[in-house]
């Protein structure tokens, strides 16, 4: 059975359709049941199948033909070093003004994006 089939509910002896319900414990999920829409009763619990993860990502055919493609060994980390002089972000810069709406430059009054080069930049200081 499943949602929405018409069937004769056993309890109330009508013919009816059946809704899909969660049954909750509180902020819970325990699972879901099949409920008589005239009179509520419960017909049947709806069992849920587990799926089931095959390894990493990085291990599947895809991944394989994808690395045979390049021609070089996949490398699951890749740290990046860059110098002092290299990390002059406007998200890093003490000139800004961030907000949830607008990122601005206070030092040149317009819109800025946080990646930006800044051309004067101002480290922020650390507290």
């Amino acid at each position: 059975m499943k949602a929405g089939d018409s069937f004769d509910c056993p309890h109330c002896g009508r013919n009816t359709f059946l809704k899909k319900e969660t049954v909750m414990d509180g902020w819970v999920r325990k699972g879901e049941v099949l409920k008589c829409v005239s009179c509520g009763a419960v017909i049947e619990e709806v069992k849920e199948e587990k799926k089931t993860v095959k390894g990493s990502p990085f291990e599947n055919d895809a991944a394989r033909r994808f690395k045979s493609l390049l021609g070089a060994e996949f490398e699951e980390k890749v740290e990046l070093h860059a110098a002092a002089d290299e990390k002059k972000f406007c998200r890093d810069c003490a000139h800004l003004i961030a907000h949830p709406f607008l990122t601005r430059c206070m030092k040149f009054g317009k819109e800025v994006n946080p990646m930006d080069d800044c051309p004067s930049f101002t480290p922020k200081k650390k507290e």
